[in-house]
């Protein structure tokens, strides 16, 4: 806008932002429309050539029609007021010191000013800059503007509020904000929430106890104990709004004590960021939790409404390079028992070794979890591999947290109870529950029921867990999980695996069997063991050269899923693998192929220890006394057998003796002839 020879003009533009404004229309078609009016030179229309700049179109706002008018001055209200104000804008210069004082303005612990803070302090600091100017030098005012002091004043109020300068729009209380401006400069521009003792009306101290009270007062009620402090102290009272807003701008020094340590790790305290796990190869890192199942199962011999409510809760071993369930272990409970721990690395290694399809072991490189039952844990993770032990009420020690709540976990969890509707969704408090309630609540009554039922479904989500494909937006051709590990195992080098033998896998994964804190004998029937109600019979290895073993108290430990082999030892100087007791028949007619093989074995083996034994006295006798040993009967029958033909051939070799000895006569007969 602007005056020519007292008539005033709008600008092109201006004129076309106010009709498309008013009638919603797109500003191009408004645009042709009035270069179509000015070449056509409609009568309603009244354009000059700006003489300033001949290449701007301008509009006469007089000549315009009373509706073109009112078009106007919704958009920019009345234009001579707007004239009016326009050149006391232009007399606000920017204040480059101000800026500079802003930037550099630092608070709590090295803080900055956010920008459009300081941007907006510059501004007023302009403004006021230019009306103490002004107040100096009152003539300006008449002399440039052609204004009087009031309808200056009044054009300064209406811009300011209008423009929403960051300055009082009341005349007398934009007169303090200049005298106080004169007295303290740049910083009476910063309010209280930056740090600014000059702006500050509120005791910090007191408000911050109130607001980090655990009991967690709602904003009112602080607001209450803080007026009542305030009003027993002489000090201005607050409202809720600045409650409110200081416990948000607090919430960082507040929050531990307000709402807890956790909350304060989960929001503030810095997280450590780890490579995508995709980048690690197989059993690089394995992590290991507890998990509640999402299902909702019966229990029919339980009383009350709660019997259609019964849950299970797992363990999960998990390899976090691919996000693949390794083992698990569950139970009809609340809560994990450490056995749970056990038996599901035990599943794991099983799995692991029908994954690589070898007969070898594969242990992890290192090992991640949480704090539940340290005493027991922590021993059994370290034995395993490298084990950092977690900062408590870590949540991100790496990734098995994530793969409970990825979509992949919960389609295996919703495909597994398809039928059964038994999946009961995310937790009570999450945004969406993920699952029709009103239909799981309908079927409450066909839910599978505790023990085989339950089982069988969480077996199935395993197995989803582990086979089902892993499908993304931009990949939905993923093959599964466990085909995923597989083709990764098979790149590795040697050593990148770590393998172990049969007899470490039970020393680190076995179970020990100690009948009521005692141990078990070694007899001459090997060790026999009765394990849970169940009598288990396991011969030595080699009896000839382990027969001094017999009597030795020792622990068996052995593999739930395999009782073919168990470990024995004394933890001690005794430590092998036996093996299943050989049974033989003791009828001919019970015989099969192989059988009097495996009984000469054994018979072999008995013949050994008993001429081990002999060799061992004739080596201290320097003779076996054959008739002795064979009278005393006291002998096996192996020993009493070879004692008979011994005393035998004794026996025959002093008849011959006997018969080649000369007589008497014939010694005398050859020493006469001599």
């Amino acid at each position: 806008m602007k005056f020519i020879d007292n008539k005033l003009y709008l600008g092109f533009s201006e004129m076309v932002n106010a009709i498309a404004h008013a009638t919603g229309k797109e500003k191009e078609k408004v645009a042709v429309y009035l270069r179509k009016a000015k070449s056509t030179g409609t009568k309603c229309w009244t354009f000059l050539n700006d003489p300033d700049d001949r290449r701007r179109v301008l509009v006469q706002y007089e000549a315009l029609k009373e509706e073109y008018k009112k078009m106007v001055k919704e958009l920019f209200g009345n234009p001579y007021d707007h004239m009016a104000k326009e050149p006391i804008l232009k007399m606000v210069q920017p204040d480059q010191k101000a800026e500079a004082f802003f930037l550099s303005y630092v608070y709590s612990d090295n803080r900055f000013l956010p920008t459009e803070h300081v941007t907006k302090y510059v501004k007023a600091a302009s403004w006021l800059n230019m009306l103490n100017e002004i107040n100096r030098n009152k003539k300006a005012i008449k002399k440039q503007l052609n204004l009087n002091l009031d309808q200056f004043w009044c054009h300064v109020c209406d811009i300011i509020k209008s423009e929403g300068i960051d300055l009082p729009a009341s005349y007398q209380r934009l007169r303090n904000k200049m005298t106080e401006y004169q007295e303290k400069g740049y910083a009476c521009l910063i309010d209280w929430r930056f740090g600014n003792s000059l702006a500050r009306k509120i005791d910090d101290d007191v408000l911050k106890k109130l607001l980090e009270h655990p009991n967690q007062y709602d904003d009112v009620m602080v607001c209450y104990l803080y007026n009542n402090w305030a009003n027993q102290n002489n000090r201005e009272v607050i409202g809720a709004r600045i409650v409110s807003l200081r416990r948000k701008e607090w919430e960082h020094e507040i929050i531990a004590g307000r709402e807890g340590w956790n909350a304060f790790n989960e929001k503030y305290v810095r997280q450590v960021k780890g490579l995508p796990a995709r980048t690690m190869h197989p059993l690089a890192l394995v992590e290991c939790d507890d998990y509640n199942f999402n299902y909702y199962f019966t229990d029919p011999d339980l009383p009350g409404s709660g019997k259609d409510l019964q849950r299970y809760v797992g363990y999960i071993v998990a390899d976090s390079s691919i996000g693949l369930v390794l083992g698990a272990s569950y139970r009809h409970a609340k809560a994990p028992v450490f056995d749970m721990v056990r038996i599901a690395w035990l599943d794991a290694m099983y799995y692991i070794r029908s994954l690589t399809g070898s007969d070898q072991w594969y242990l992890p490189f290192e090992v991640k979890a949480d704090h539940w039952n340290q005493k027991n844990a922590f021993p059994f993770f370290e034995r395993i591999a490298r084990f950092v032990k977690p900062a408590v009420g870590n949540k991100h020690r790496g990734y098995i947290e994530q793969l409970f709540g990825s979509d992949h976990a919960k389609r295996a969890e919703k495909l597994a109870a398809h039928n059964e509707l038994n999946y009961n969704g995310n937790n009570l408090t999450a945004r969406h529950a993920g699952v029709n309630r009103e239909v799981l609540k309908a079927n409450a009554k066909r839910r599978p029921l505790i023990g085989d039922h339950a089982s069988e479904q969480i077996d199935k989500f395993l197995y989803y867990m582990r086979n089902i494909p892993a499908i993304t937006k931009n990949d939905l051709e993923a093959p599964g999980r466990e085909v995923q590990w597989k083709q990764r195992w098979n790149e590795l080098c040697d050593d990148q695996k770590r393998s172990i033998t049969d007899l470490q896998f039970l020393h680190l994964f076995g179970f020990s069997h100690t009948p009521q804190g005692r141990s078990v004998t070694i007899t001459n029937r090997g060790i026999e063991p009765v394990i849970y109600g169940t009598k288990y019979s396991y011969d030595l290895p080699d009896y000839v050269t382990m027969q001094h073993l017999i009597g030795s108290k020792v622990t068996v430990i052995y593999d739930p899923y395999d009782m073919s082999r168990v470990l024995i030892t004394d933890h001690d100087k005794i430590r092998f693998i036996a093996r299943e007791a050989s049974l033989q028949p003791r009828a001919l007619v019970y015989q099969y192929d192989g059988s009097r093989k495996a009984l000469d074995m054994i018979l072999n083996e008995k013949k050994a220890q008993v001429q081990k034994v002999a060799a061992l006295s004739a080596a201290r006798t320097h003779e076996i006394d054959s008739k002795a040993l064979l009278l005393a009967g006291l002998a096996p029958k192996e020993l009493l057998a070879d004692a008979e033909q011994a005393y035998n051939e004794e026996q025959n070799s002093q008849s011959k003796t006997t018969e080649e000895e000369p007589t008497g006569f014939d010694v005398y007969k050859n020493i006469f002839n001599r």
